[in-house]
């Protein structure tokens, strides 16, 4: 194999497409914009990190010429891209110059023999899963999540800096910064889910004291955000919405329609409350306790901070 590139303009997503690539092929190597973005991304334990450099600050979607023709030049097997909104033009972009397979929001990717690649990617929001399969160099976008992050003290990959022209016919006038709530959702390792059966202002102090006693992250269902705006949108979870992968998601009230339960589907305990026992939530749950959330998650903190 002559190698797995991985892009995304998110250094984090970059070091998760690190580890995805690392456990095809033992030759990853990261493509940056910028010298800037090189140095967070040198102990990721990649076999080279290649910054591609053009002057000024063009925008991302700029270097898609100098990216296809690096992945073409150098012979690469594969291109990871981070599943971002940038990353989904970018990879479409160099597909299409490349003339090569393209796979949206793979889940997992597995080299085949004779030059084969399949992956897999979720449909129907969580209702069916897909398989692809190729030959040949393909393009492949993966969503944040997937991975854990790589990283490898002590460790310092080369940096090799390639000058390119990218194409200057578009700029950036100016830039308006989006206001978030600052939650991470991605990287939680516990979550606290808040459903439309609590979905009432004063029942967010319920479910912050649970949050608080697991040392959680609180999210919630997309109405919850959306309908009733009781948390900010970057706080549900969704097909639509974050997609997390904890080692604890905690539902309280949560119907557990699919199009909120894809997105924790990788999450590793599952614990529903829900006064309904015909809630789909519970078919979903590895714990399932049939009654009133407002009463029960008090007495949960209480149990979580006696333990502790």
């Amino acid at each position: 194999m002559a190698g797995i590139y991985v892009f995304s303009e998110d250094a984090r997503l970059t070091a998760e497409l690190v580890t995805t690539a690392a456990a095809i092929t033992g030759e990853v190597h990261v493509v940056c914009l910028g010298a800037d973005a090189a140095s967070a991304l040198t102990t990721t334990g990649a076999t080279s990190v290649v910054v591609l450099e053009a002057p000024g600050t063009p925008r991302t979607e700029a270097y898609v010429a100098a990216l296809a023709d690096l992945v073409r030049d150098r012979g690469a097997d594969l291109l990871l891209v981070g599943a971002t909104v940038t990353g989904w033009e970018v990879a479409a972009r160099v597909a299409a110059l490349l003339d090569s397979a393209l796979v949206s929001e793979a889940s997992i990717v597995t080299a085949l023999p004779d030059g084969m690649w399949q992956a897999e990617r979720v449909m129907y929001a969580g209702g069916a899963v897909q398989t692809e399969t190729w030959s040949g160099p393909g393009v492949v976008t993966v969503a944040p999540g997937r991975a854990v992050a790589a990283s490898v003290p002590g460790s310092t990959s080369p940096v090799e800096v390639v000058a390119v022209d990218v194409d200057s016919r578009v700029r950036v006038v100016s830039r308006t910064a989006r206001v978030r709530a600052g939650v991470d959702l991605a990287s939680a390792a516990r979550v606290v889910c808040l459903g439309m059966g609590l979905g009432d202002s004063g029942d967010l102090a319920v479910v912050q004291d649970l949050a608080d006693a697991l040392d959680a992250e609180v999210a919630c269902t997309r109405p919850v955000a959306e309908d009733r705006a009781l948390l900010p949108t970057e706080r549900y979870i969704g097909i639509s919405g974050a997609h997390v992968h904890p080692d604890l998601y905690v539902g309280l009230a949560v119907s557990g329609q699919v199009q909120h339960t894809v997105g924790f589907r990788d999450a590793k305990v599952v614990v529903g409350i829900n006064t309904n026992p015909a809630a789909p939530l519970f078919a979903v749950c590895d714990y399932a306790v049939v009654g009133d959330a407002r009463e029960l998650a008090p007495l949960l903190a209480a149990a979580v901070r006696a333990r502790r």
